[in-house]
């Protein structure tokens, strides 16, 4: 199953509600006591891990540890003062950043840690979430190197102290982590199975 690839046979939507919606039906059913009620019925396809085995659960946490890492390095980055630490143009991508970071965690965390099937929306939400914002970061701290690099040959400075190499340091560090996180759950092998009840 591609990691990056989209659910068959489903268009791509911006809406979450509009794009899973038609995995979903609402049953009508009467109880005991003769009130109705209804019930959501998930008719999607679900997507589990081929083997549970401690080897695939440890690859789970590992994305989960290298996420944070991630994380605090990327703030570490928008914390150090360097050179061109205040210009618009290596702060906008950067700034730009935090969305993805901020997305990656939220995917990082629906991960499947118990091993449990998960329905399209959670596959969305975890495993393609965590890999879309990893290669989002890539993008961000690599324009705000090409920023950088661009400010340095205009304004032809080319001292560099050691904000500026922890700053150079820290953003090779998130790119290598947001690249290892990506091949990381690209190994997680995973399998997706028709709805029994659909």
């Amino acid at each position: 199953m591609k990691l990056f690839g989209s659910a068959p046979g489903k268009e791509r939507e911006f809406s979450d509600l509009r794009k899973y919606v038609n995995d979903f039906e609402i049953t009508e059913t009467t109880d005991q006591n003769g009130k109705k009620k209804k019930t959501v019925i998930y008719k999607g396809t679900w997507t589990t891990l081929k083997e549970a085995s401690s080897r695939t659960f440890c690859k789970l946490w590992a994305a989960l540890v290298l996420s944070i890492g991630l994380t605090v390095m990327y703030i570490r980055i928008m914390l150090i003062t360097h050179l061109t630490s205040g210009q618009f143009t290596v702060m906008i991508p950067l700034l730009a950043g935090l969305f993805p970071v901020l997305y990656l965690m939220m995917g990082a965390l629906a991960l499947p840690f118990r091993g449990r099937p998960m329905r399209r929306d959670q596959y969305m939400h975890s495993f393609i979430r965590v890999s879309r914002s990893c290669t989002a970061v890539i993008v961000c701290v690599i324009l705000a190197q090409i920023a950088a690099l661009i400010f340095r040959i205009s304004g032809q400075n080319w001292e560099y102290f050691r904000e500026d190499w922890l700053y150079t340091g820290f953003s090779l560090a998130v790119i290598l982590v947001a690249a290892g996180t990506i091949f990381l759950l690209r190994s997680v092998d995973l399998i997706e199975r028709e709805n029994r009840e659909s």
